[in-house]
Parts: structure tokens; sequence; C-alpha cells
């Protein structure tokens, strides 16, 4: 909580700065750019890099035997797509979404049993932004996405035998044991994602951008084959970490 309330504070702080200077700037550089109001929208892809910490799904992946997630950027796809509100100067209001996976493979020749834990990551929801014009092209934004994200953890064990439509039928029907298993684990969070970035319109219709932000995730709610509860989950585990932003958006800029 006290990292979510810092975030919030530096972003509305920048927000706050930022308009300071667009009313108070002098120069007539800053004045025919500053003063004038954002208008258009846009729509892209915005890749991301997320500084993750892996701590609690690695403590698990030890005691079950599982090479551990390294600690390197997590890449994650996503877009975004946003229009400026005409009734309040500069802002604009849109959705974002990002997702990504890591996963951690191990193999026993002795069984010649494959054992696999993809770990899902995605957030994304209503974002509001508040833009100031720096230059003919150049902007700074500063906003806050908010909505809901989730963890899917996916493990499976493999034997590399061919499947059988009936001996598969038979292990279910006569509760055999078998060394082909799958299991879906998900975590459901609220999600908060402060956020800034510098954009520069290369084309009046082009833009790209770069930046960062940090998604915060609480209110786990954890459900195993997306039906039942699952107890005992570690709270840390959740989205924890910076994200480098980037992006390639298509639409108006004015």
């Amino acid at each position: 909580m006290k990292k979510l309330l810092t975030a919030i504070s530096l972003i509305s702080f920048v927000v706050l700065t930022a308009a300071a200077q667009e009313q108070d700037s002098s120069t007539d550089f800053g004045q025919s750019n500053r003063a004038r109001a954002k208008v258009g929208g846009a729509g892209g892809f915005t890749p991301a890099w997320g500084l993750f910490t892996f701590d609690a799904i690695n403590s698990t992946l030890k005691g079950a035997g599982m090479p551990v997630l390294k600690n390197q950027p997590m890449y994650l796809a996503g877009g975004e797509g946003y229009g400026y509100i005409m009734f309040l100067k500069n802002v604009r209001v849109g959705g974002s979404g990002e997702t990504g996976t890591v996963s951690s493979t191990s193999y026993d020749p002795a069984t010649n049993t494959e054992k696999n834990v993809d770990y899902h990551v995605s957030y994304g929801g209503f974002l509001i932004d508040y833009v100031v014009p720096l230059g003919d092209r150049l902007d700074v934004a500063a906003g806050v996405t908010i909505g809901g994200g989730g963890i899917d953890i996916t493990t499976s064990s493999d034997n590399g035998t061919f499947k059988q439509w009936n001996s598969l039928w038979s292990e279910f029907g006569n509760n055999d044991s078998t060394t082909n298993i799958t299991r879906h684990l998900n975590g459901s969070f609220f999600t908060v994602q402060p956020h800034v970035s510098i954009e520069y319109a290369i084309l009046r219709w082009f833009q790209l951008r770069v930046g960062v932000s940090y998604p915060y995730m609480s209110g786990a709610s954890w459900k195993l084959e997306d039906n039942q509860s699952i107890l005992g989950v570690p709270e840390n585990l959740k989205t924890d970490g910076p994200v480098i932003t980037a992006g390639i958006m298509f639409g108006f800029f004015n």
C-alpha cells in the first residue's frame, strides 16, 4: 500500500507540475505549444518488459524439484486505444492491456517424463491520462490504468507416450494413476497501474513512445480449474515490479 501511495503521489506531482508549467510559461515556444488543446485519438501496439520478482513462485518451484524462473525482463505484448475528451483540456481516456508468459521445464530421462510450468501474467483496464505538449510533435503523458489482472499457472506432466482414446477413459473410469496430468490455477486481482511516457509523432498519423509503469495487484482470489477455491496461496504471489513500456501508435496527432 505504501508503494501504491508513493507511486500515485509521484504521478500526481508530475501532472500538477506540468499543469503549472503550462499556465506559468512565458516563452513564445512554451505558449505556442502548451496553450493548444490536444484533440484526436489513436490505437496501437504497446510492447513492454516487466522487471518482476519471481520469489514466491520460485520458492514453490524449488519445493517441487523444478528449475526456477530466471531473473530477467519478462516480455509483455499489449495494446492501447484512447481518445481526447473535449470538456477537459489535454485529458484522454481509453483502455489498455498487457500479457506475457514465462516457463519452467524439466525432463527425467529415466521415466521419459517432461514436466512444465507456465506462469502467465495479464492486466489492463480503463485508462486516463493528462498530456503536456512540449513541442510541435513531442508530448509527455502521465496517468493511471484501473481495472483487473490475473496470474494463470498451468502445470503439466507427460510421459511422451501415444494417447489412446479408450485408455484415457479407462484411466478416468477406473481411477487408475497416470503420469499425464494438466492443472490450471488462476488468481484474479484488482489492478492499479500508474504510468508516465514520452511520445513523439513522427508523422501526423504515426507516433512512437517510451515510458515506465508499475502495476499493483490486490484482492487475490485463487481458483483451481476456474471453479474450486485454493487455500494457502502465498500472499506475495502477484505481479510486483516496474515495467518498461514502448508503443507504436496510429491515429490523429495534433
